[in-house]
């Protein structure tokens, strides 16, 4: 048997003009891709929901220094190194005004999309492909600052501003809660924040009995 015939006997018209394979069914690669993309869109809500509730779970334990996971407030200044800073150098009836006028003011600028201060790099050996923008830890306002409040007030906004870069929130500067990883300092896996929930549960379990 030929080939055409082969063929014929094989894929027939089904009356309307449609060709069909032996089974009555052609392939649908259009319909397979969307399934593919619903099912794909349903994951990530599901990740995103257990995300959601991770977050909660660990605001309803709240945040000690003794663990190893808890929340962290990115973009959110800390306040300490603003009064340690202020108390080396004025008296404590006037540190206290000046630590809240210099954390209150870093604090809307580190929230300000419009202060921004970034330096082109360019990676060795690949000048054209390899150019980049990152937040520039030299900038003239943040030198200031160091110069004029110290390395730990400095350390502060350049460290926080740097978090805000690498959780992608240089154009939308709100303050996000993330779950974080304080031994290491770096955000934790889902995996982590699971584990650790679950560790926590036990711990509690054992306490009762």
């Amino acid at each position: 048997m030929n080939l055409y015939a082969q063929n014929k006997r094989t894929r027939e018209s089904d009356g309307n003009g449609e060709v069909a394979d032996e089974h009555g069914v052609m392939d649908n690669p259009d319909q397979d891709d969307q399934g593919l993309s619903t099912e794909l869109e349903n994951a990530k809500k599901e990740l995103s929901d257990i995300h959601s509730k991770l977050i909660k779970g660990f605001m309803d334990i709240g945040a000690t220094s003794t663990r190893n996971v808890a929340i962290k407030n990115i973009g959110e200044l800390s306040y300490k190194p603003f009064q340690q800073a202020c108390l080396k150098k004025l008296p404590p009836e006037e540190a206290s005004k000046k630590a809240s006028e210099l954390y209150n003011f870093w604090q809307k600028q580190l929230l300000n999309p419009e202060w921004n201060p970034s330096k082109t790099v360019m990676e060795k050996g690949n000048p054209k492909e390899g150019i980049s923008k990152e937040i520039d830890v030299d900038d003239a306002d943040l030198l200031k600052l160091r110069a004029e409040w110290g390395e730990d007030v400095y350390k502060a906004v350049a460290n926080c501003l740097v978090e805000i870069e690498k959780c992608g929130r240089l154009t939308d500067r709100t303050i996000i809660p993330v779950i974080w990883d304080q031994k290491e300092d770096r955000t934790a896996t889902r995996s982590e924040s699971v584990e650790y929930m679950c560790s926590q549960v036990r711990r509690l379990r054992t306490r009762r009995n």
